[in-house]
């Protein structure tokens, strides 16, 4: 698939011929770059990178630039992401991709805005953008779900549900989205470098904006991990609080009757002279007796206000 950049992306046709002059973006899969593409020393360097596929980087080489894109699926970002590559040079934008992602980035982008700057580095900042256009939507979704979890644990609703399950996902995603805000940011830095001279100045302010807005939505993000490890922690504290009562009602109930076990032990050794054993009223005053222990300890745990939860 190929595209000629004049403000908009005109496809090019197979048997059409393309001028030196044209700026042309071509998205071909990894095999189609390895069978055109496999003399120079940035083919052998992208295809190795693309074949780990890691992270996103960029590197600026004597007169053109290569790089990966590393990108996580917002629906479940612990899911594999989608990774594809970029050559870019002077009029030349390449970028390989399996998947199909590439090309429906580019038709979409194509559909909603022209491009002022017919330039590669201008369409490789805008594809960038468009990653990242629904960032803080997508953040502030996160951090209103933490909100509402947060609530729940507060008034008891989520007690049945894996709570620390729960949490230790949403923080090994937001973990995961902070890391690719931070590659961006890396990426986009080393372009603002630009010490090969392939960037206009006007492009490098782009990706200089472009470094400071990856650090603010990173920054954003590792506040919302720290928040889900608050809530973590605030469950934990909670459940203890809850272990602690149970414990102490135990301890209370213990003490409740420990009165009628001191009764019942010391009327239970039966002494020949113990002379309430031959009282008529004996069994009915012990009774008495024992409820009448038993309300006064209760009365005095609710005065104290250990019942209480």
């Amino acid at each position: 698939m190929r595209f000629k950049l004049d403000k908009r992306l005109i496809p090019v046709k197979a048997e059409e011929s393309v001028s030196e002059d044209d700026i042309l973006i071509e998205i071909l899969s990894r095999e189609e770059y390895t069978s055109r593409h496999h003399t120079r020393y940035e083919d052998h360097l992208l295809i190795r990178n693309l074949e780990r596929g890691q992270y996103c980087r960029t590197d600026l080489l004597k007169d053109c630039v290569i790089g990966t894109l590393v990108i996580p699926v917002k629906k479940n970002p612990l899911k594999r992401p989608l990774v594809f590559g970029y050559y870019m040079s002077e009029n030349r934008l390449i970028l390989i991709d399996d998947s199909g992602e590439a090309d429906r980035m580019l038709k979409e982008m194509d559909k909603t805005q022209i491009f002022d700057k017919t330039y590669p580095a201008h369409l490789l900042f805008e594809l960038l953008e468009y990653q990242v256009r629904d960032e803080i939507e997508y953040l502030q979704k996160y951090e209103e779900h933490l909100t509402e979890m947060e609530d729940r644990i507060m008034s008891g609703r989520r007690e049945k549900e894996d709570v620390l399950g729960i949490i230790l996902k949403a923080r090994k995603e937001l973990a995961r989205v902070t890391s690719y805000y931070g590659q961006l940011m890396n990426m986009s830095q080393t372009l603002t470098e630009n010490y090969n001279g392939l960037l206009k100045e006007e492009e490098q302010a782009l990706f200089h904006l472009f470094t400071g807005r990856m650090a603010r939505l990173s920054e954003y993000a590792r506040e919302l991990r720290e928040y889900a490890q608050q809530i973590r922690e605030m469950y934990q504290v909670r459940m203890e609080m809850k272990q602690n009562h149970a414990l102490s009602f135990l301890t209370m109930v213990t003490a409740v009757f420990a009165p009628l076990s001191l009764i019942a032990g010391w009327y239970g050794m039966n002494f020949k002279n113990m002379p309430e054993l031959s009282w008529t009223y004996g069994y009915p005053l012990c009774i008495l007796i024992s409820i009448l222990l038993i309300v006064l300890e209760i009365w005095y745990f609710t005065r104290k206000g250990w019942l209480k939860k």
